[in-house]
């Protein structure tokens, strides 16, 4: 159980939440609605440790994620809606350098099935730079195919279905899928609530604000 207890989380001078609580059950998929403002990317950052909490802890079961920040990073895989990829580099080369940044030793041939799990090895030596948004977001996605391979058990995913055309979504879904089989625990944040052929708690940040 990831337990968010008395939190105050600011974006400038924004208080976005305020002394709140909550908590999401492992192993179990959670789609965190809301209108754009309600917080959802402010969220899932400070889950990831990339916004400074206030007030408050974050607790996986009884431990606080943030005592030990480099063991809570590479427990997750992060994906904002900015993707995070270097336009200079191709496809591949994103993938590659990413996860050696990790310190993930990882091999061509499951670089390749990474890449052919959201159907973009086609693609893998084109530069980001001239890649359409769909692409690079499948780019982005195809990061969480590695988790299979490393014992990553969070994905924090903001937006993750966004520019994805209809195939590109059923190969996301098998994903997420394939992942809480293996025991993994997704907080997604997204608009709609259509595009997803899984089971998942909500919540909605909307009733939250009101």
């Amino acid at each position: 159980m990831l337990y968010l207890k008395d939190l105050t989380i600011k974006r400038g001078s924004k208080i976005v939440f305020y002394n709140w609580s909550t908590k999401f059950k492992n192993s179990q998929i959670t789609i965190i609605n809301g209108k754009n403002g309600a917080g959802k990317s402010t969220l899932l950052r400070a889950i990831a440790g990339l916004i400074p909490l206030e007030k408050g802890v974050i607790k996986n079961n009884s431990n606080e994620i943030f005592k030990d920040q480099i063991k809570w990073g590479e427990n997750l895989i992060f994906i904002d809606s900015k993707n995070g990829l270097s336009k200079d580099l191709t496809v591949y080369e994103n993938l590659k350098i990413w996860s050696e940044m990790r310190g993930w030793n990882v091999g061509d041939n499951d670089l390749q099935k990474a890449l052919s799990s959201v159907d973009i090895i086609n693609y893998k030596k084109v530069y980001i730079s001239q890649c359409s948004e769909g692409l690079k977001k499948r780019a982005a996605l195809s990061r969480l195919y590695l988790s299979f391979l490393f014992d990553v058990k969070f994905w924090l995913l903001d937006e993750p279905t966004n520019e994805l055309d209809k195939k590109s979504i059923i190969l996301f879904n098998k994903l997420i899928q394939r992942f809480i089989e293996n025991k993994g625990t997704v907080l997604l944040a997204c608009h709609s609530l259509k595009l997803f052929d899984f089971k998942y708690e909500l919540l909605n940040l909307d009733l939250l604000k009101k």
